[in-house]
């Protein structure tokens, strides 16, 4: 058994892995990886921007900020390493969406996971921009995310 984060993970993640594999195998990893991403995508839309509603929008980046670093005591998978008014900076040292999606045998569907990041912050705020140079789903040791709130 892995450990309880992993574990969580595989459990969010069961329904989606399966999904993927029967579409991998019936439609071909090409097509099956656009829908994925295609529905990723609108999953992510969704989910990121649900704690923000009722947030007013000049308020928002502040609440992220406040989510990122108790979150990031929770989790002790990434810790904060820069921040601003404007900016703030994680480093990812594990994935578990990748181990788990690695461990299934389809590591290029994590990819497809990640990729929404960029469109889904900015529902958020729609000045709210996302930047990584490394990303564990492509092989990095690490990933590291910047939110920078735009002017």
């Amino acid at each position: 058994m892995k450990d309880a984060l992993y574990e969580r993970v595989r459990s969010e993640l069961k329904l989606a892995v399966y999904f993927a594999k029967e579409m991998i195998g019936d439609l071909g990893k090409e097509q099956a990886l656009k829908i994925i991403e295609k529905a990723y995508q609108k999953y992510s839309n969704d989910i990121f921007s649900e704690p923000y509603i009722d947030v007013p929008m000049e308020e928002r980046f502040i609440k992220l900020k406040e989510n990122l670093k108790a979150e990031s005591e929770r989790d002790k998978s990434f810790t904060i390493v820069e921040e601003s008014d404007k900016h703030i900076k994680v480093r990812f040292h594990r994935c578990p969406y990748f181990e788990v999606y690695q461990d299934y045998g389809i590591p290029e569907v994590c990819q497809k996971f990640c990729s929404g990041d960029f469109e889904a912050f900015r529902k958020i705020h729609p000045k709210l921009k996302v930047t990584r140079n490394h990303e564990i789903a492509h092989g990095d040791a690490l990933c590291d995310h910047c939110w920078i709130l735009e002017d």
